[in-house]
């Protein structure tokens, strides 16, 4: 992963003490999941935190139905959980994606979320790596970011996941 780091070394006189200080210019927001109020990635600890969702739709494998997804809807908010577990049906489900449509979600210090124009999202994640294949995509540290736009080129929908 390529990032531009700033290292300044200061050096504190007769006593030798010395600092490092390092910044990372890249990084546009530093928890986008934190962001969204979740601090966990596992489905018992979610629907414990945020309570029961408006809806909650299982996926079955049409060839062994077996469940391999759950995708739940809280306002503002779609969350995909994948059944890490599925070879042996243990229904041990962990978060796959976020898709964020609510107006109060937002990032870095320019306070990106839903409305913001794509010029200035091209602006702001003008120095971080594309997800290779994904126009609209970028990568931040270690999370990967989807912006949908609408006719009017405004963020429609953020979806936020881990890289592969």
């Amino acid at each position: 992963m390529l990032k531009r780091i700033i290292v300044g070394i200061i050096f504190l006189g007769i006593l030798g003490l010395g600092f490092i200080f390092l910044s990372d210019k890249a990084i546009i927001e530093k928890d986008y999941f934190a962001k969204a109020n979740i601090s966990s990635f596992f489905y018992k600890d979610i629907i414990s935190n945020k309570g029961t969702p408006l809806s909650e739709h299982t996926k079955f494998d049409p060839e062994n139905g077996q469940e391999y997804a759950k995708d739940l809807l809280y306002p503002g908010y779609r969350l995909l959980f994948m059944n890490k577990n599925s070879t042996t049906n243990k229904n041990d489900y962990l978060l796959a994606n976020v898709k964020i449509t609510d107006e109060n979600y937002r990032i870095g210090s320019e306070k990106i979320g839903i409305g913001t124009s794509k010029s200035l999202v091209e602006k702001v994640y003008k120095d971080n790596k594309r997800i290779l294949d994904i126009h609209d995509g970028f990568i931040d540290g270690d999370t990967w970011i989807q912006y949908k736009f609408d006719k009017n080129q405004n963020v429609s929908e953020i979806k936020i996941y881990y890289g592969p």
